[in-house]
């Protein structure tokens, strides 16, 4: 779908801590930037953390990337490192970009947050986009630290790093109700309630199940269930392994990588195919025979769009995010706490019937193209339009 560009010189600058690493704010913003490209509804140039082990010729027309005078790191969330980076010089960086410029700010964390400070120094307006709840995530670890009070100062964290970062903003999007309601303990205004864009035209179904992903991790005859994302403690991983590893009738399978990978593999026996990239990772989900996300921390979460956009059903854990958008009779069986006792029981009643199970896998795919970058991104850069032409 066309976006009227004008005014043409919309330029939107955007100040993220992650881009090239594989999470959902990553996915985001390269769909984002293929999209503006082909549609040419506004220029966009992305200001990340430069990464020393990519080559420069991996770096997308449009990115800039950003060495940070300090590194530190991140213990807690590698995909964003804790840094400093030089204000004069990002000053510098968006000083030199032609057009009428906008600055979108990704995230809260050390760069985020310098985009704010951008903004206000040159007196460019400013909308964000609230991708990460660190108020789920960040007292998950500060309670593993320091019990109560470490939660309880995680969430405090939390809230001052986003006023800082979005609190000026003109607008704030946000991918799902129950982020829209994080995002009002911060912002002032009213959040946009904007969905995720889904590659529908990268992850799409299969003809067939069949092929090496299955033959790899499926026992014969036992069904196939997969979770894909970050290896982390707040996704709730071991509790999918506590009621599907030992279960005869259940092959589980984990694609990706991270952190808590080590401690599910020695605990539970975990199998893990590692980061899957492109043709991989579109095999995964189109030869799995169901999805499965337990996980509280959501704010939207990609890996359950991207697997009903391939056409896998999904059983997964009532819960904020991408799940609470989703109605009943579109390929995803959303449980109760209460009902988790079932959840094997659940993904062998969704494959059990090979009919009923393509009648799921059809009508997931249905529901994520309402998804599609063309349904989505319009709104997006209306928005900012709109934003850009009242300053």
């Amino acid at each position: 779908m066309p976006v009227n560009p004008r005014p043409s010189e919309l330029r939107l600058v955007v100040f993220t801590d992650t881009f090239f690493e594989v999470n959902g704010i990553g996915t985001y913003y390269r769909t984002l930037l293929d999209w503006c490209r082909k549609t040419h509804a506004a220029k966009m140039t992305v200001l990340c953390p430069a990464r020393e082990d990519l080559p420069a010729r991996d770096i997308p027309e449009g990115v800039i990337p950003v060495r940070p005078s300090i590194h530190l790191g991140n213990p807690l969330y590698k995909d964003m490192p804790i840094g400093a980076f030089s204000g004069r010089k990002l000053l510098s960086i968006v000083e030199s970009l032609d057009g009428r410029k906008l600055i979108h700010i990704a995230t809260s964390g050390s760069l985020g947050r310098k985009g704010a400070r951008v903004a206000k120094k040159l007196r460019l307006p400013s909308v964000g986009f609230f991708h990460t709840d660190f108020h789920l995530i960040g007292p998950v670890y500060g309670k593993s630290l320091l019990g109560a009070p470490g939660g309880w100062l995680a969430r405090r964290i939390a809230c001052r790093f986003d006023k800082l970062a979005y609190g000026a903003c003109s607008a704030v999007f946000a991918p799902s109700p129950s982020a829209c309601r994080t995002v009002r303990r911060f912002y002032s205004g009213e959040p946009v309630l904007l969905p995720c864009p889904l590659n529908v035209e990268r992850f799409r179904p299969a003809p067939t199940r069949a092929g090496v992903f299955r033959t790899r991790y499926a026992r014969n005859g036992s069904v196939l269930a997969a979770v894909v994302g970050r290896a982390a403690k707040e996704k709730n991983l071991d509790l999918v392994c506590e009621l599907l590893a030992c279960d005869p009738r259940i092959s589980l399978v984990f694609v990706g990588d991270g952190p808590y990978r080590p401690a599910l593999e020695k605990r539970w026996g975990a199998r893990y195919t590692g980061f899957l990239h492109g043709p991989q990772l579109l095999e995964a989900y189109q030869q799995a025979d169901v999805y499965v996300q337990l996980s509280l921390t959501e704010t939207f979460g990609m890996a359950l769009g991207e697997a009903i956009a391939s056409g896998l059903p999904a059983v997964v854990l009532k819960s904020p995010g991408f799940v609470e958008t989703i109605p009943p009779g579109y390929g995803v069986e959303v449980l109760e706490p209460h009902d988790l006792a079932g959840l094997a029981d659940r993904c062998v009643a969704m494959v059990r019937d090979p009919v009923q199970h393509q009648e799921h896998a059809r009508r997931a795919r249905e529901w994520a193209l309402r998804c599609a970058p063309d349904q989505v991104l319009p709104r997006f850069i209306e928005c900012h339009q709109a934003v850009a032409q009242s300053s």
